[in-house]
């Protein structure tokens, strides 16, 4: 290659380094959701995320998110207690869990 090009990869070190944190930053916070729930619900949680000062919790069925929102008091209040503060509101949603 000349010196003016380069391989498309050559700058997606850094790229793919933020992406892999921010995937186990998810990983992690989901982790924490679970712990903090009491009931079943914490088996159907699937991920969880920031969206600006919201945390967004996706489960696996419709069914299960009035179970997130009745527990969102206490569950909210554990987060914090757990060092989770970026939130001050609340979105559960519906998506696919993926399978291998």
């Amino acid at each position: 290659m000349s010196d003016r090009m380069k391989p498309l990869s050559a700058d997606l070190g850094d790229l793919l380094a933020a992406l892999e944190k921010r995937g186990q930053d998810s990983v992690d916070l989901a982790g924490k959701v679970r712990a903090a729930l009491a009931g079943d619900e914490k088996e159907h949680v699937i991920s969880a995320s920031y969206r600006n000062e919201t945390l967004v919790i996706t489960v696996d069925s419709a069914a299960w998110c009035p179970h997130i929102r009745y527990a969102q008091n206490v569950l909210l209040d554990k987060l914090r207690a757990a060092g989770e503060t970026r939130f001050t509101k609340l979105k559960v949603k519906v998506g696919a869990r993926f399978t291998e």
